[in-house]
C-alpha cells in the first residue's frame, strides 16, 4: 500500500494474479512512479492496457493489471 490506500498492490504468485487498484482522482504521480520503480524491480510490469477493458472496483478505484516482465527484455 502506497500514498495513504490511494495506491494498492496485490500479488498473488501462486495463481498468477499481479494488479494494482488506484484512486483515480486522489494520488500522487511522484508516489505511483514510485511503485512502478518498485514492481520493476520485482519483475513486474504494467500489462498494456489496450489487452483488456478498464476496470474499476466496487468503491471506483481503477484495477490495472501487472504481469511479470520478460527476462530478456529486462536484461
Amino acid at each position: 500500500m502506497a500514498d495513504e490506500g490511494r495506491i494498492r498492490v496485490f500479488i498473488d504468485a501462486e495463481a498468477e494474479d499481479y494488479r494494482m487498484v488506484t484512486d483515480p482522482y486522489d494520488h500522487s504521480p511522484e508516489i505511483m512512479k514510485d511503485v512502478l520503480d518498485f514492481l520493476e524491480q520485482l519483475g513486474l510490469e504494467m500489462v498494456d492496457q489496450f489487452e483488456y477493458d478498464e476496470e474499476f472496483d466496487e468503491d471506483g478505484n481503477v484495477i490495472t493489471y501487472l504481469c511479470e516482465r520478460d527476462p530478456k527484455v529486462a536484461a
